[in-house]
């Protein structure tokens, strides 16, 4: 089987109207029949890569999700051991809202990484992969860009998944407190091993991360994304205000983005996402 290589599409995704003082877009309400299954498939393949880097388990378990049989001993128990740690195994299954949750953070990184221009004109250097274990403590995403001045920037994601009652709102107003709160912890844990492992200005920015975004500096931004239920949509921009209340220092609507991914029975689709993932053991 051959990966297909772009979700957005599929997503349908619609900006926010201009002038909005949040940027956001809105998309996945239409999503079904064969680009449904299309989604899914990039997203279990996504997660692979997340979980198994350039290792050769990423290729063994691609033959046995495309139809090969089943790997034996020592590599069985190897792939079984990436797969479980988001996906558990049939045997052992996860948590359901700990797999949505996964899904909602691959979502947004598929999103971000197809997103190579912003409608600012800041231009994608480099979106960190999501974690591999969606209970790992942390920043769920960091994103890295160049503006038209050439001077790099960037924003810090909250990443939540939503199956309640409550709007979505309520989510969105939850992960912007949790960022204020706690932002600068989330930074300061990537300055440390980004700086030992990247020189030059990309590196340079990781060690001003910190100190940027307690300036709340105009290189500094934030952002939440969440995956949702298409019944769950927001239908007024009111429902991102709270992203605005909790950072009025950022000035421009770039600096306060948002994504909502609001899929037909998104904990479905997130299960059809396990599922592939399984198909491969």
């Amino acid at each position: 089987m051959t990966t297909p290589v772009a979700l957005t599409p599929l997503l349908q995704l619609v900006d926010s109207p201009v002038g909005s003082p949040v940027e956001y877009v809105i998309g996945g309400k239409l999503l079904s029949g064969d680009d449904r299954e299309t989604a899914a498939q990039i997203l279990a393949d996504d997660a692979m890569k997340v979980a198994c880097g350039k290792a050769p388990v990423l290729d063994w378990w691609r033959a046995r999700r495309d139809g090969g049989p089943s790997e034996s001993g020592t590599r069985l128990k190897t792939v079984r051991s990436f797969a479980g740690i988001a996906f558990g195994s049939p045997e052992s299954p996860p948590d359901r809202h700990h797999v949505q949750g996964h899904v909602a953070e691959l979502l947004w990184h598929r999103i971000m990484q197809e997103r190579s221009v912003c409608r600012d004109g800041r231009q994608l250097v480099r979106a960190h992969p999501v974690k591999a274990d969606p209970l790992e403590p942390g920043g769920d995403g960091l994103v890295v860009y160049k503006n038209d001045d050439s001077v790099l920037v960037f924003r810090l994601w909250e990443i939540k998944k939503h199956e309640s009652k409550a709007l979505v709102s309520a989510t969105i107003n939850r992960a912007s407190n949790q960022l204020r709160n706690r932002g600068p912890e989330y930074l300061a844990k990537l300055v440390g091993p980004e700086t030992l492992a990247t020189d030059g200005p990309v590196g340079g920015l990781y060690a001003d991360l910190v100190e940027l975004w307690i300036d709340r500096s105009d290189r500094a931004g934030v952002g939440v994304s969440v995956g949702t239920s298409d019944h769950h949509a927001p239908r007024l921009p009111s429902a991102f205000k709270s992203i605005r209340t909790a950072f009025p220092e950022f000035s421009e609507a770039s600096q306060t983005e948002s994504i909502v991914v609001a899929i037909p029975d998104f904990p479905g689709f997130a299960d059809r996402v396990k599922d592939i993932v399984w198909s491969g053991l």
